[in-house]
């Protein structure tokens, strides 16, 4: 797994986190790190414990949002349903040599754009606490800033629980979302799939099928203190029943990643905007 200097937002998931209450600047621009430890894909035995540079760009804006990796742009809103244009960013998978992948070629970073509905479940009487359903169809690309090729289609329909900084949290707001993870059958075989060049014993011909990819739970916090901000994160999925199990490059039901991200925002607007617009 590996970044690339295309990144434009950290990409711990591709999940907004509530920020402070008051407003905060319609953009800001900064850098930072992020230390990860992480399995190398999905389904794989080994993992390996990062350090990265990071970049960090996050837009507020009444129509558009952009933060943590992901972009939102807000098309049209129906009561308490949303329609938005969601894009996110996924890592490269390598394929060293004590990895089920070995001999097989390295998997470029990819891109994820599509249509979102959100729905606007509940909300607390003081306003500090929120509960969404979210419902994302992206089409997946891969490149490597040389090419663009389509390799499927991907959703994960989620429910999500954020809260806002409060006394009681010491400050620290908070969001929790678990869901269910599909896939295209294109997508799938890119990662699980094995083709007749790159079978050997142990690791026979594959082709992968669309459907079922996995339930994904993530946690993560965030605290601010002027214009630095920290997001320690945690994310598992169970990969257990998913359509590709019986790929020779699947080997762990237990898929982990674990972080923190420590930005310092060095440039910004004087134009101030109420965040997130997505927790209304």
């Amino acid at each position: 797994m590996r970044f690339t200097l295309s990144l434009l937002a950290f990409l711990f998931f591709a999940h907004s986190l509530v920020q402070a209450a008051e407003p905060l600047p319609l953009w800001e621009a900064g850098a930072g790190i992020l230390p990860i430890h992480a399995d190398q894909y999905r389904g794989s035995p080994g993992n390996k414990t990062y350090v990265y540079p990071l970049p960090a760009v996050t837009i507020r804006g009444a129509n558009i949002e952009a933060e943590n990796g992901l972009i939102r742009g807000h098309f049209f809103k129906f009561g308490k349903f949303t329609f938005d244009l969601s894009m996110s960013v996924g890592l490269a998978v390598p394929s060293p040599g004590n990895s089920p992948r070995q001999g097989m070629p390295d998997l470029d970073p990819t891109f994820e754009l599509g249509p979102m509905i959100r729905y606007y479940m509940w909300k607390s009487k003081s306003g500090n606490h929120f509960l969404n359903i979210e419902m994302p169809y992206r089409a997946v690309y891969a490149t490597n800033l040389k090419y663009i090729d389509h390799v499927g289609y991907y959703s994960i329909p989620y429910l999500n629980f954020l809260s806002r900084p409060t006394d009681a949290t010491f400050g620290w707001s908070s969001e929790f979302s678990i869901g269910l993870q599909y896939g295209s059958r294109q997508f799938h075989n890119r990662f699980y799939g094995v083709s007749a060049e790159y079978a050997r014993p142990g690791r026979p011909e594959y082709r992968a099928k669309g459907g079922y990819s996995g339930t994904q739970i993530s946690w993560a916090i965030s605290k601010r203190y002027k214009n630095f901000l920290f997001v320690p994160f945690v994310r598992y999925d169970h990969l257990s029943g998913a359509v590709y199990h019986d790929s020779p490059l699947y080997k762990n039901p237990h898929y982990f990643n674990i972080g923190a991200a420590m930005i310092w925002f060095f440039m910004s607007s004087d134009e101030k905007q109420r965040a997130p617009t997505m927790v209304k």
